[in-house]
């Protein structure tokens, strides 16, 4: 029983390191690209390593999609698209946007620009065509984000609480690092992880994870447009 047990926490601590390793792979590759296209400088490699990028995040999310249903990680995914579980989702998200402009604005009235956003502008910056930034920000985050630290922490810890409180705060704490931008990340990661705590439904956390990926900068502009406030 207990050689059982200790298996168990085995499987899914390499299962969380797998599923990273699958999700890193692609930026790895595309960090330097100067040892795969050595024959190539400026726009020419920065394109070529671009479509590298695209064809290994293809291939990642396959991976993780394909781990996902294989250790089900998608039960009860069709229940996610009654109204009801739709509704809360959608309230979710304009109640995260809310904070999350708040807390964003807080934030850059009093510190500087943390490394974390710059090293996401530069990595951006470098993507030639948006809708590959879009389906890595987009798509493979909140895929492998979810499964690594909602779905695999809550299989690894079967005490729901200890899993929610390490479950936000290691998600927060690996965007950030000790730095205060962990005031606007905290409470994404908590929201995130009530969302799959609720129903214990992994899609409805990567839903709302593709919601803040994708509408949380749109809707920081226009909350700043429609209320005048940029300093707090």
């Amino acid at each position: 029983m207990i050689k059982k047990y200790w298996m168990n926490k085995l499987k899914y601590f390499g299962l969380f390191i797998l599923i990273w390793t699958i999700y890193w792979f692609p930026d790895v590759i595309f960090a330097y690209p100067e040892i795969f296209f050595k024959s190539l400088i400026g726009y020419e490699r920065q394109l070529a390593s671009t479509w590298l990028l695209f064809a290994n995040l293809l291939i990642s999310i396959g991976l993780g999609i394909f781990l996902g249903v294989k250790f089900g990680y998608f039960k009860n995914t069709l229940s996610m698209f009654k109204i009801k579980n739709l509704l809360i989702i959608l309230m979710t998200f304009f109640f995260a946007s809310i904070l999350y402009f708040v807390t964003l604005t807080y934030y850059s009235s009093h510190f500087p620009l943390a490394g974390i956003a710059q090293t996401q502008m530069e990595y951006s910056n470098q993507i030639v065509f948006p809708w590959i930034n879009a389906i890595s920000f987009g798509i493979s985050s909140p895929l492998f984000e979810e499964m690594a630290f909602r779905g695999t922490i809550y299989r690894f810890f079967k005490n729901d609480k200890l899993a929610f409180i390490l479950a936000s705060i290691t998600f927060a704490w690996i965007h950030t690092g000790f730095s205060p931008v962990l005031l606007v990340y905290l409470p994404m990661s908590v929201i995130l992880t009530t969302i799959y705590h609720r129903r214990k439904v992994l899609s409805e956390s990567i839903l709302l994870h593709i919601l803040f990926n994708t509408f949380l900068p749109i809707m920081f502009s226009f909350l700043q447009f429609l209320t005048g406030i940029y300093y707090l």
